[in-house]
């Protein structure tokens, strides 16, 4: 054990740690939440991907960036929205903010509560925010990249789950002739994807698969696509992730499939906010039994959805691995 007499500087410095292992001195990107009590919709209503603010929202708005503005300040935002009961911030917390740097942010957010709750009195509009706020500490560029496009999509999503269509309510059961009748299915999306009509195939890519393989299956599975085939997989390979990518990146639909059971109130991956506004992505489900492992879980739902695709006539189930004797020449294409 370290001796701190030997180390007389580490007695002085002071972390304040929210997050264990984490020293706010260095400087820090937070995502930030705060709610209405209650969450009242008080500050406005969706349309589309567009908050239409109310005179309280407006207050709500102006006191963010009046606080961002304010002379002396350590913590600024980076992005926010001001949500019909809510509003997301990611602050910035600049390096070196004295021996307390957590308190700039609690002073942050404690002035917009503070002049949002006045200048919408001011208005006739009583505004009480739930006690605290919730955060995240966002320790890459990319987890702010994922903050700031949440934070953007956040209109977007609400629209996709209280607005008129909601194509986020989970649809349970899922009633379709491509399942047997004594399955439980569930889904979320656009469920018009596994019409009988559509031709679907069901891709299971192996773990066995290179890297290097994936360019040349991936453009002949986004050429399929365009050609009118729905892709359904589990999407949880390497292989299959890049090809889910690549079928977003295209804006092409594609069902995915899960044996996790889907939350009432499903809150989508911010990737694919925009798949489901434009109706090209489904997530369907069978909770499978718990004594099921999750191994077995996930392989069955590979069979599962062969057995959805073939349901639909022209439909069929492709395993792509390198196994065997054949996967020598490359990657086998097997008719599940």
């Amino acid at each position: 054990m370290h001796n701190m007499a030997q180390r007389p500087e580490a007695a002085r410095i002071k972390h304040y740690r929210r997050f264990h292992g984490y020293d706010y001195s260095r400087g820090a990107s937070i995502f930030v939440t705060f709610a209405v009590k209650g969450r009242k919709p008080l500050f406005g209503r969706v349309e589309g991907d567009k908050v239409v603010l109310s005179p309280a929202g407006r207050a709500a708005l102006e006191s963010i960036i009046f606080e961002n503005r304010r002379p002396g300040r350590r913590v600024w935002a980076a992005s926010f929205v001001v949500m019909p009961d809510h509003i997301h911030i990611r602050l910035v917390l600049e390096p070196g903010s004295g021996e307390e740097p957590l308190r700039h942010v609690g002073q942050f957010v404690n002035n917009v509560k503070r002049w949002s709750r006045k200048h919408a009195a001011e208005v006739g509009v009583a505004v009480e925010w739930e006690e605290n706020y919730h955060d995240h500490i966002c320790v890459s560029r990319f987890i702010n990249e994922k903050v700031d496009a949440y934070i953007g999509y956040n209109p977007l999503k609400w629209s996709l789950m209280h607005g008129p269509d909601a194509p986020l309510r989970v649809v349970e059961p899922l009633v379709s002739q491509r399942f047997p009748d004594d399955e439980w299915w569930s889904a979320v999306g656009n469920v018009d994807l596994l019409a009988l009509e559509r031709k679907i195939t069901a891709v299971s890519i192996s773990r066995t698969v290179r890297a290097a393989d994936y360019p040349a299956i991936i453009e002949r599975l986004v050429k399929a696509a365009k050609d009118g085939w729905v892709v359904a997989s589990t999407f949880i390979s390497p292989g299959e992730i890049a090809l889910f990518k690549a079928l977003q990146a295209a804006r092409l639909p594609c069902i995915k499939a899960s044996p996790d059971p889907l939350k009432m109130i499903y809150r989508p991956h911010v990737e694919d906010t925009l798949a489901f506004a434009e109706g090209r992505l489904a997530v369907i489900s069978r909770e499978c039994s718990p004594e099921i492992s999750r191994y077995d879980a996930w392989h069955g739902m590979n069979d599962a959805m062969a057995e959805m695709a073939a349901a639909g006539g022209e439909g069929l189930g492709v395993y792509i691995h390198r196994k065997g004797a054949r996967a020598a020449a490359g990657p086998v294409w097997e008719r599940r």
